[in-house]
């Protein structure tokens, strides 16, 4: 579950950790899971904003507050990759921006793919009770009934 409250103060502190790291001259091996991290946290955000990351009831409600969150955290997201672009071409070895632009874009699909399937098999899942307990009262129902019109008939 995504909580979409906490993604702009996630992203922002991501992204200072990479900055820091980066500026320091850093590994570019140490770095780039916490790139994958920034790029999870993108995926993310575009969820939040589908509205996948809530149930299907949960769809029908949505907060001023949490769209607020969402824009938010996709305003910290844009401005922290564009420090971390002028960081890593500044003082990261030649092509390190390339190269995280190519692994986030990996990363942002596989985690997008993943939260997708989540949202889909969450929702198969309550439509699937959903039905069960449809199909139960009605045949309670019209057992009642049955029972209810012996009763008259007998009675």
């Amino acid at each position: 579950m995504i909580e979409v409250l906490a993604l702009a103060g996630a992203v922002t502190k991501i992204a200072g950790g990479i900055s820091s790291a980066v500026q320091a001259g850093k590994d570019l091996n140490s770095v780039m899971p916490h790139f994958g991290k920034l790029a999870k946290l993108e995926a993310d955000i575009a969820i939040a904003e589908s509205g996948k990351h809530k149930g299907p009831l949960g769809r029908l409600t949505s907060s001023e507050e949490e769209g607020f969150a969402i824009a938010q955290a996709k305003m910290a997201h844009k401005e922290a990759m564009e420090t971390l672009r002028s960081h890593c071409r500044l003082y990261g070895p030649p092509g390190m921006w390339d190269l995280v632009v190519r692994e986030q874009a990996e990363a942002r699909k596989r985690q997008k793919e993943a939260l997708e399937a989540q949202a889909a098999a969450r929702d198969r899942l309550f439509w699937g009770i959903s039905l069960a307990i449809g199909v139960t009262v009605f045949l309670a129902g019209t057992a009642a009934m049955i029972w209810g019109v012996d009763k008259l008939a007998n009675g």
